[in-house]
């Protein structure tokens, strides 16, 4: 992991991206493990702490895996427990990327399967079905937030039904370019849906053979965050 610093700067990117795309508004959150104890994380929405494309890197606060402010002079969002017991439960996962990003919602809602047709974006939902935690309350308690980690499991992404998604990964890029490729693929299957034909889905050998071609994720992230930031 890299220093806190750095950590601090991508995770503000994040937002940026995440509200210029239409995937959060002033809600939703990303965060990132600093280590076994603590977690960084974009704080609660307030009269001070307003749209995700105003988040700087001092906004930032750290709380631990309790859910508890450690660090930082804005109060953690009432939905930490999303982030605190995923961690627990996936030693692998990074960081975690919390929306309520519309397609993807919709889809969720409407249990509409959100399939891999899409080249690029498809590894994200290379598991399937994507797992739903089906519930729409506010995550506020760790009890939620467990239950919400074993909905889960090992997958990439999960509904949160009529209220939005998690997406994990290894880095806050890979964390939130899931979440960005999740909408993408919601998109083109919905609209498959409407045409009310069947969609050629993208088999197992060809993903991995994907997985394999593309390049590194920094290009898609140095996209975004260029657009991020005009």
């Amino acid at each position: 992991m890299s220093d806190e610093r750095e950590q601090r700067e991508l995770l503000a990117t994040a937002c940026h991206i995440l509200y210029k795309l239409g995937l959060s508004d002033y809600l939703g959150h990303p965060s990132v493990r600093l280590d076994a104890e603590r977690v960084l994380i974009k704080p609660k929405h307030s009269p001070r702490i307003r749209g995700m494309d105003r988040m700087r890197t001092e906004d930032m606060v750290v709380i631990s895996l309790s859910g508890d402010l450690v660090e930082g002079e804005h109060q953690p969002p009432s939905e930490r427990f999303i982030h605190t017991e995923i961690y627990r439960a996936r030693p692998d996962v990074q960081s975690v990327v919390h929306t309520h990003q519309p397609m993807s919602t919709l889809c969720g809602i409407a249990n509409v399967p959100i399939l891999p047709l899409l080249h690029v974006e498809s590894p994200v939902v290379e598991k399937q079905p994507i797992p739903v935690f089906a519930c729409a309350e506010l995550i506020q308690t760790s009890e939620q937030g467990a239950r919400v980690a074993a909905a889960l499991g090992d997958h990439r992404v999960c509904h949160l039904q009529g209220h939005g998604i998690v997406s994990v990964a290894d880095t806050i890029q890979e964390a939130t370019l899931g979440a960005i490729h999740l909408e993408r693929l919601a998109e083109v299957n919905y609209k498959v849906a409407q045409l009310g034909r069947e969609p050629r889905v993208i088999p197992h050998n060809e993903l991995q053979a994907l997985k394999r071609q593309l390049a590194s994720p920094a290009g898609r992230w140095a996209y975004y965050a260029e657009l991020a930031s005009e």
